[in-house]
């Protein structure tokens, strides 16, 4: 049986758990987001909620096909909002409202608030300047399990939303960890300039990176 990208369900919130501490397991991340269940908590109502009332983000996963229980993988796509979305009633200002939910982030006490709000704070703040409005699909976050690396997972799940994104013809928007950037060169992404890349950790830069769509 081959891994199969599926969407996520609520009942899945304990399993992405673990798979998100297993991978981002380095001491940049494990400073932000301690594995304790205060930040499990945490993390399930915020970057790990699955919530179908949010028509505009969706939660994947792949599973191991020896064990359904084991998240092997998972990504977080933000789709655009377009024209049709607007005449049906959809926000136009969800980039927006989403930054400043994180700007008031309460974070949990275990973690590092002023590293956290830095981080997130300036991808975002990033976000906005680079897209500056105009459609696009947006790779908020992307993971694999240590034990699964290797076979394809991530793969899998970017070239779900880059399938979509040349279909609609619009670009793709991401922030690309040091280990995340050799996949997303490999698949059209480009680096951007400017706002350019920051460095929230000694030894880690993160990269803002815009692939455009294939015709």
């Amino acid at each position: 049986m081959a891994f199969e990208v599926q969407t996520a369900s609520p009942g899945d919130s304990a399993s992405l758990t673990e798979t998100f501490f297993s991978t981002f397991s380095d001491d940049f991340n494990r400073t932000m987001f301690p594995a304790n269940p205060e930040v499990s908590a945490f993390l399930q109502n915020t970057i790990l909620e699955v919530n179908t009332e949010h028509q505009h983000e969706i939660l994947l996963k792949v599973t191991d096909p020896s064990n359904a229980e084991v998240v092997a993988a998972f990504a977080k796509w933000i789709l655009p909002i377009v024209s049709a979305d607007l005449a049906a009633g959809a926000d136009a200002n969800a980039d927006q409202d989403r930054h400043e939910h994180s700007a008031a982030t309460k974070w949990p006490a275990s973690s590092d608030a002023k590293l956290c709000d830095m981080f997130f704070g300036t991808m975002e703040k990033h976000h906005e300047e680079i897209m500056d409005g105009r459609p696009h699909y947006y790779l908020e976050i992307l993971g694999v399990h240590p034990s699964y690396q290797g076979r394809g997972l991530a793969s899998k799940l970017l070239k779900w939303g880059l399938a979509r994104a040349d279909e609609e013809g619009v670009e793709v928007y991401l922030s690309s960890s040091p280990e995340g950037k050799p996949l997303y060169d490999k698949n059209g992404f480009e680096e951007r300039k400017y706002p350019g890349r920051f460095s929230p950790w000694p030894g880690y830069e993160q990269v803002d990176m815009i692939r455009t769509p294939r015709k």
